[in-house]
C-alpha cells in the first residue's frame, strides 16, 4: 500500500491564511460610524475585490478537475460573509435614513417657529444613544413624551399638531436599531466564522486513511 499524504503548509500560507484576514478586515465596517457610508462601502467592496482576486490567484495555481476541492468551498463560504456585509450594511443604512429624515422633520418643525407644549429637551443629536445614562434618560423622556404630544393639540380646523418632540423620537429609535444591528453583527460574524472553521478543519484533517491509501 502506498500512503500519500499532502503538505498543506503552503497553501496555509498563500491561500488560507489570507482569505481568512480579508473576511476578518471586512468587520471592520461594524464598527464605523453608521453615519460614515463612504467609508463602509468603500471598506466592503475593496473586501469584496480583493477576495475575487484572491480566488482567482488560487484557482490558476492549481490544476483543473472536474470537482470542487476543499479551497473552493472555503473561498465560497469566505464570500458568503462578505455578501454578507454588504447586507448588513444596506438594512443599516435603511435604519439611519429614516433616522435622518425624521430629524430633518423636526428641524423643520423647530425653524417653523411650532409651539410645542411640552419643552424640547435640547437640540436633537443621534449620538446621544452611544451615551448609556444620558443617552437613555433622553430616548426615555422623549418616549413619555411622545403619546401625548402628538395628538394633544389641534388646529382650528381639527387638524393635529406635529411635535418636533415626536420626530426627534422617531430619528432616535431608527438610530438605536441600526446601533443594535452593528453589534449584534460584532459577534454573530466572527462566532460564526469560527465554527465554520472549526468544522472545515476538523473533517479535512481527520478524513479516513482510506481516502489517501492507493495500492502500489
Amino acid at each position: 500500500m502506498l500512503r500519500l499524504q499532502r503538505a498543506i503548509g503552503f497553501h496555509l500560507v498563500q491561500s488560507y491564511i489570507p482569505t481568512g484576514l480579508i473576511v476578518a478586515i471586512s468587520w471592520v465596517s461594524f464598527w464605523i460610524d453608521r453615519r460614515a457610508v463612504p467609508a463602509r462601502v468603500s471598506l466592503s467592496f475593496t473586501t469584496l475585490l480583493t477576495l475575487s482576486t484572491q480566488g482567482n490567484g488560487i484557482r490558476y495555481a492549481l490544476p483543473p478537475v472536474s470537482y470542487a476541492k476543499a479551497i473552493d468551498y472555503f473561498y465560497g463560504v469566505c464570500m458568503l460573509f462578505i455578501f454578507g456585509v454588504l447586507l448588513e450594511f444596506a438594512l443599516v443604512n435603511s435604519y439611519m435614513r429614516r433616522a435622518n429624515k425624521y430629524s430633518h422633520m423636526a428641524d423643520k418643525l423647530r425653524s417653523s417657529n411650532y409651539a410645542c407644549a411640552t419643552p424640547v429637551l435640547g437640540e436633537f443629536d443621534s449620538d446621544f444613544d452611544e451615551v448609556k445614562p444620558n443617552g437613555n434618560l433622553y430616548y426615555g423622556r422623549l418616549k413619555n413624551m411622545k403619546n401625548g404630544d402628538v395628538t394633544s393639540s389641534f388646529s382650528e380646523n381639527g387638524t393635529p399638531h406635529l411635535n418636533p418632540a415626536h420626530m426627534m423620537y422617531e430619528a432616535l429609535r431608527y438610530s438605536r436599531k441600526a446601533l443594535s444591528v452593528d453589534k449584534t453583527s460584532r459577534i454573530v460574524f466572527p462566532l460564526t466564522f469560527s465554527l465554520f472553521n472549526a468544522v472545515y478543519w476538523l473533517y479535512y484533517l481527520n478524513r479516513s486513511d482510506g481516502d489517501i491509501r492507493f495500492a502500489a
